[in-house]
């Protein structure tokens, strides 16, 4: 099992929610069930780990105790494919009004980790952000988001919200943001 699963289940034991494991078969599925009195809620628990690219900046900081400038990815790129990738697992499984949670959490090195991984989450579902300004008075007149987005009313919509986990690195507390997508078939 995986840190971030290892922490989804910790999660729902700390809050008095009762996740059944789904046992790993040949289809890919969703990691847990949860039974509630409204719904069947199915959950995909995905992380973000170190790529190549942050393991070798890692090992030259380990051994030189620095490093040369490192260009970080857009943001929400990886997040992004993990949201596109559950959906298919969640799919599988989401019949008629059962939910589907997508819980993502940044399990890399604190040099690597996402700084804003809030952000990202919004700008992988929704959108990158795009800002309009007015020529004339300097002020932003909008802040929307545009181009990349995962959760339409086409794309993703097996995925009823996105979760992020948060792990305290100083407590080991645990916080779980969650983000609904308003395209969901099954909100």
């Amino acid at each position: 099992m995986t840190k971030s699963e290892l922490n989804t289940i910790r999660f729902f034991n700390e809050i008095g929610v009762s996740s059944i494991r789904i046992p790993e078969c040949d289809e890919r599925t969703p990691d847990f069930y949860i039974k509630t009195n409204k719904q069947n809620i199915y959950v995909e628990v995905k992380e973000v780990r170190d790529n190549e690219a942050e393991k070798e900046l890692l090992k030259e900081i380990n051994q030189n105790g620095q490093t040369k400038v490192h260009d970080s990815p857009k943001l929400g790129k990886r997040f992004r494919s993990l949201i596109q990738r559950a959906n298919k697992q969640l799919r599988n499984k989401c019949k008629s009004n059962d939910a589907g949670l997508v819980i993502i959490q940044d399990v890399r090195d604190f040099l690597t980790r996402s700084c804003t991984p809030q952000e990202e989450i919004k700008l992988a579902m929704f959108g990158d952000r795009v800002s309009w300004v007015s020529v004339n008075s300097g002020n932003i007149k909008a802040d929307v988001f545009d181009k990349n987005k995962t959760t339409t009313e086409q794309k993703n919509t097996t995925i009823s919200a996105v979760g992020l986990m948060l792990e305290n690195i100083q407590d080991g507390n645990l916080t779980l943001y969650i983000y609904h997508n308003p395209h969901a078939k099954n909100p």
